[in-house]
This record gives C-alpha cells, structure tokens and sequence, in this order.
C-alpha cells in the first residue's frame, strides 16, 4: 500500500474537489482539516509528532501529480534521513535553501524535535522568516524553518530535481522562465506540444491563482 500520506486542507480557500483529485491519485491519505498548532500551511508539520516507527510522506494541497509519480512515494529512505523535492529554478546560492514544500517523506520520530521547536514559540516561527526577509507573508516560511531545522540534525536527501516543477498557466509560461526551465531537462523541454517532459512526476501550482483544477477537467490531468 506504501507509506501514510498527510496533506492540509484547512479554511475555505480550497474546495473538496481538491480533496477528491488527490484521493483519486495516492492512497492512504489522511487529511489534517483543523489549524491545531499553526496557521495554514505550518499544520503540515503535526505528523512529526507521531509515535510510528515508519516512514511517512507530507503533500501540499496544490499539486498535479503526472507521468510516474508514485516513485516520490517509494523514493527509499533511511532513518535519519529527511527527503523532499526541491526547487531547481531557485538561486540557491543567494538565500542558501534548496527544499520545496510540495513533497517530504521522513521518519517522525527523527522529526520530532522539529515540531517540538514549533509548537514552543509558533508566533515567533510564523513571523520569523517574514521579518528576516527570507519570504513574504501574511503565511509563510513553513518551508525554511523545516529545512534549517533539518539541517541541525539529519540528513538532507532530494529526490530528483527533474521530478518536480513549479507551474502556474501556459500564458505566465510563454515567457522566458520556460525557455531558462527547458535547459533542465532531457531533451532540453519541460512543456511541449501539449505535453509535459516524462521526467516530471509533480506539479505544483504556485502564487494566488490555481487553475490546475480547470486544468485537469481539460486534460485529465
């Protein structure tokens, strides 16, 4: 069946149909709907606090999964390893974080300490990388305190970088970050002629706007 997966889907941003796509694509999802430790996204953080000696996956909401993406699921692991995607389109070199928050898959007891650190002080960590500079709010940087965190005590793995893209719509695309994003991949194309590179295995749809959902209906996604 493969590990437990956790996603959040919490306030009214995001409809049941976002529940229903991902239900219909990964099984064994148990879905966090109460903002118990933190605002929004910060949620993602509570199955670190389970008592399991097996290793779980954690998913954001606002994904398209394609190609084959049950790899990220079986992606091995060891303990004292913490997996994620990351974000190859960064400047990693100028802000120093390479983990995107779409896919993590960890052994909660290694990450214990984690949200043991959260749930001390969550206003000072929910502002914290706001007021530093590092992102924007009003919710932000559950990400960069989950890499900075790792980092003090486990081993940092990514799956590969070719498995992940940001998206957002083909008009926002039609622009040079796709030309700059085809250099990644074999056969230098992430999108084209209607189709994405076989190498990805993960959308995820960033900023305000979500269109994947109309998406998916047009393409089957």
């Amino acid at each position: 069946m493969g590990p437990r997966v956790y996603a959040v889907r919490t306030g009214d941003r995001y409809g049941p149909e976002f529940e229903d796509y991902i239900d219909s694509k990964v099984p064994n999802v148990t879905w966090i709907r109460e903002e118990t430790i933190g605002k929004h996204q910060w949620n993602k953080l509570i199955p670190m606090s389970l008592d399991i000696d097996e290793p779980v996956c954690v998913i954001d909401i606002d994904v398209s999964f394609i190609n084959d993406y049950m790899d990220l699921f079986n992606y091995p692991i060891e303990r004292g390893q913490f997996v994620a995607t990351q974000s190859w389109w960064k400047d990693t070199d100028v802000d120093g974080y390479k983990l995107q928050g779409g896919f993590q898959k960890y052994y909660p007891k290694d990450c214990r300490f984690i949200y043991d650190k959260f749930v001390a002080d969550p206003e000072y960590w929910m502002e914290y990388y706001i007021k530093n500079g590092t992102t924007v709010g009003p919710v932000n940087g559950e990400q960069y305190f989950v890499e900075d965190s790792v980092k003090e005590k486990l081993d940092l793995k990514f799956v590969p970088a070719e498995w992940m893209t940001r998206w957002e719509n083909l008009s926002y695309h039609d622009s040079e970050w796709l030309t700059d994003a085809n250099i990644h991949y074999p056969g230098e194309y992430l999108y084209l002629g209607g189709e994405f590179n076989p190498d990805v295995r993960l959308l995820h749809f960033q900023g305000l706007h979500k269109p994947h959902s109309i998406i998916r209906e047009v393409r089957g996604w």
